[in-house]
């Protein structure tokens, strides 16, 4: 998981990345919105995470803003695909 952001990189974040959650349509294209900005969405743990374009976790989707609760009533529940421990997922777009 993700530690704690620094309140500069938290408010950054979520200036330039909150939108495109909130306007996206369908994972699909939260996806797409997320990769334009070399960004990635997985799972860890139970929790959506941010990760960059290395796939280093760079914060939760509560950390800016967005639960996936709230994505989750709002596009549907995501189809994942989990590694063999479970703990981590990816989205299946």
């Amino acid at each position: 998981m993700p530690g704690p952001l620094d309140s500069e990189t938290a408010m950054l974040l979520r200036t330039v990345l909150l939108p495109h959650f909130e306007r996206a349509t369908s994972w699909g294209d939260l996806c797409n919105r997320l990769a334009g900005k070399g960004y990635e969405i997985t799972f860890r743990n139970g929790h959506l995470v941010l990760a960059d374009e290395t796939g280093k976790p760079v914060c939760t989707g509560s950390m800016i803003g967005s639960p996936l609760a709230r994505l989750a009533e709002r596009l549907g529940r995501p189809k994942v695909r989990t590694d063999c421990t479970g703990a981590r997922a990816t989205l299946q777009s």
